[in-house]
């Protein structure tokens, strides 16, 4: 799925992400697989958005279409964050026994990060669409840090329990306003590739910004 979302070598339509999702992530089956469901449809929604652009001609009744499907996938992916900041906010590990407690704090910080990065990227395809708007931009920002703070708070789970604090991170960098935000995620990407990866990846800032040009539908 985040290959897909990243680069254009997956080409699936909005049924085969739908087999897909139903066949391999299965979602009813996960936790919190609602998640699941709304990261599956984005990377067909970035290619037809991008093919509308390409081909736009105003009024494109197809356009506004994309939008209002970006902002259902939106309202979907926010009440996952509503919900996952709850499981987050109300656990307590002395309810579970002591050899599962960690694993199960490290699931929801991740769960919850995945979900606000998952929001970050539909805001891009939003703007993209509409062009950016300071709610968004401060929506984004706003889960930027969020996803900051949860990654310093899973850093005691690495590597494995939140190797994928890593992608929360980079998309946490495109929604990041303040140079000074950028450089913390920076510092604090630096780390984890360290801790988890091994050695830290190579021009950070440049592959975000391919990343988030992509989002916007700025790669046409």
């Amino acid at each position: 799925v985040f290959e897909a979302l990243l680069t254009d070598k997956i080409q699936f339509s909005s049924q085969d992400w739908k087999i897909f999702n139903a066949k391999v992530l299965d979602s009813k089956y996960l936790p919190g697989g609602e998640w699941y469901d709304v990261i599956a449809a984005i990377p067909d929604l970035i290619q037809r958005s991008k093919a509308a652009l390409i081909l736009y001609d105003p009024p494109s009744l197809n356009l506004l279409n994309l939008e209002l499907e970006t902002r259902s996938l939106l309202d979907d992916c926010k009440a996952i964050i509503t919900t996952q900041r709850e499981h987050l906010e109300t656990y307590r590990p002395d309810s579970q026994p002591p050899e599962i407690a960690g694993h199960m704090h490290a699931h929801y910080l991740r769960s919850l990060g995945l979900a606000m990065a998952t929001g970050i990227i539909l805001n891009c395809v939003l703007s993209g669409l509409e062009g950016t708007t300071d709610w968004v931009r401060e929506e984004s920002s706003s889960w930027s840090e969020e996803i900051t703070h949860l990654s310093h708070l899973a850093t005691e789970y690495r590597p494995l329990g939140s190797m994928a604090m890593i992608l929360c991170l980079r998309i946490a960098w495109m929604g990041a306003v303040s140079p000074g935000a950028k450089r913390e995620i920076e510092d604090l990407l630096f780390d984890y590739d360290k801790a988890c990866l091994g050695s830290p990846a190579q021009s950070l800032s440049c592959d975000m910004t391919r990343a988030m040009r992509r989002f916007t539908l700025q790669d046409l």
